[in-house]
């Protein structure tokens, strides 16, 4: 859903403006913000507040209607709104790293939920160079030292010492850390919230009497083993549609949670005395799909927009009030700090995102600044039972490769891939491959095209286009191009009606992919075994 209504739908252009005079007040912004950009300044705070699994397009700033987001609302008010702003990758791990790397993906590592980035520089080495205390607290047992998130955190509290992953735990202890560092020391914060993720169980105060329970009781199942979440993701029987009005209730309800406990660490910043000339960026690293592309209550192996599209409102960097309209991406962030914050351009570590600052103020009121595509690529269902997926399962685990009837799976300690029949045996339990050795024939040939964890939806995104790549497990990919306007649903191919927007996005995607297999042929083993139950506990696993 795009945003349309709210408080980002009423903004207006400003009146016409002579050509003329127009080209004198950019030229003069455009000086202006550079001496003042390039001007040595005092150390600033950096307050960096993430809420996992947020859609952007249920938060009132962006349209929201029914939703109770005062807080998060307000803060858009004070500074920049990026309307358009996309994750890499719609899962915690990889999308969070290149937050705070500046890095896509495939060169940080990370290409999946609880897999380790390399150790590449992150904002909070190069900012504890300078001095910074560098604080963080995350809820996530996906975002931690285990996958090296914590790499230049002088401070760092996991989910395992916070002992829950409720949204006060995470304001209690950032603000606890606060409190004990010299106020003369600049800080940056990162505060990582967990709580929109699914099972959605907001504290009764957030629960609205309209709620009828259907959610809780999927979740209470799920937990119970009575049904398979692959089952829930992937509505088995209707499992899942049934109870979407309760869920969204529910997810909106976690929201409005989060929204207060960002209310009550704001206020313990300002009472702190951290707000004063501080740089707050608030965003997320994925969102949610709630039925969108077959999937629900689940993130990762889709690219559309309810999963891609993440919030992002940055402030302390330029003018009160402003809607930036074009794409920005998690991994601009980091080299947008540093350009804000005076760090030396020669210092910068390398990144592949872009600086954004001038859309933040000075002459990017005007429209100045990079105007970057949203290159991003999905992860793998990992839940085998998920037929819909070329591919299915863990690699290094129980996989299979899926066409319309039959999958081919494969399993440690097996001696060769088994092939299923589904459509008698949704189960799995019976190997069909004498009866049905054409088909197993084909497959055996597929299996080699789609390595275990490869076959992946990849999507290159401006502010008016999306191109979806969707594998097929012959090979190859299903090649559609949605009109972001008209088909903010991503329901109608128009690539035919665009060859040359088309043709332009997918070279963009094809030289990026072709960078991605490159990596993944020197990638390292994705999770330790050891991280496996806490990837269980968030619902990942089961």
């Amino acid at each position: 859903m795009q945003a349309g209504g709210g408080w980002a739908g009423k903004q207006r252009l400003w009146p016409g403006l002579a050509a003329g005079a127009l080209a004198v007040a950019v030229g003069l912004a455009g000086a202006l913000w550079r001496r003042t950009e390039e001007r040595p300044r005092a150390a600033r705070n950096v307050i960096l507040v993430t809420v996992d699994t947020l859609r952007a397009d249920r938060l009132g700033v962006y349209g929201h209607a029914g939703a109770r987001t005062p807080h998060i609302d307000a803060l858009a008010r004070e500074g920049t709104l990026f309307l358009q702003a996309t994750t890499p990758f719609p899962r915690t791990t990889p999308a969070l790293a290149s937050l705070l790397t500046g890095l896509w993906p495939h060169r940080h590592g990370s290409r999946e939920v609880g897999a380790p980035m390399l150790e590449r520089p992150t904002l909070a080495q190069v900012l504890g160079r300078r001095g910074y205390a560098t604080l963080g607290v995350s809820a996530n047992g996906a975002a931690g030292p285990a996958q090296h998130l914590d790499l230049g955190f002088s401070s760092f509290v996991d989910r395992a010492e916070l002992k829950g992953d409720q949204a006060e735990l995470v304001t209690d202890r950032a603000l606890a850390l606060l409190r004990e560092t010299p106020l003369h020391q600049p800080v940056l914060l990162w505060a990582h919230y967990v709580d929109p993720h699914f099972p959605y169980e907001a504290p009764a105060d957030f629960s609205r009497a309209s709620d009828d329970g259907s959610c809780r009781g999927l979740a209470a199942d799920m937990r119970a083993r009575r049904v398979k979440l692959a089952y829930v993701h992937n509505d088995h029987d209707g499992i899942a549609s049934r109870a979407l009005g309760d869920c969204f209730a529910a997810y909106d309800a976690e929201i409005a949670y989060t929204d207060a406990e960002l209310g009550r660490l704001l206020d313990g910043l300002r009472r702190l005395g951290r707000l004063v000339d501080a740089l707050v960026v608030f965003t997320s690293d994925h969102g949610e799909n709630m039925g969108e592309d077959g999937l629900y209550y689940e993130h990762g192996p889709s690219v559309h927009d309810s999963s891609l599209r993440v919030p992002l409102i940055v402030t302390g960097g330029g003018p009160a009030g402003r809607v930036d309209r074009g794409v920005a991406r998690l991994e601009d962030v980091v080299p947008t700090l540093l350009r804000l914050l005076g760090e030396p351009r020669a210092a910068w570590p390398d990144m592949d995102g872009v600086d954004l600052s001038r859309r933040l103020g000075g002459a990017g009121f005007l429209g100045a600044g990079p105007q970057p595509t949203g290159l991003a690529e999905g992860g793998t269902d990992l839940f085998v039972e998920a037929h819909r997926q070329v591919r299915s399962g863990r690699p290094r685990g129980f996989s299979c490769l899926n066409a319309e009837r039959f999958s081919l799976c494969e399993k440690p300690g097996w001696d060769w891939p088994r092939l299923f029949d589904r459509a008698s045996d949704p189960e799995l339990r019976e190997d069909v491959s004498a009866a049905h050795r054409r088909e197993k024939r084909r497959m055996m040939q597929a299996r080699r095209l789609w390595p275990p964890g490869e076959a992946r939806q990849r999507t290159a995104r401006t502010a008016f286009f999306k191109l979806v790549e969707r594998p097929r497990w012959q090979g190859g990919y299903e090649r559609r191009l949605y009109d972001l306007r008209a088909d903010p649903g991503e329901t109608r191919d128009v690539g035919s009606e665009q060859p040359d927007v088309l043709e332009r996005l997918t070279k963009e995607l094809g030289v990026w992919t072709a960078q991605i297999a490159r990596a993944a042929l020197h990638a390292p083993d994705g999770v330790d075994p050891e991280q496996l139950d806490g990837l269980r506990a968030l619902g990942y696993l089961q």
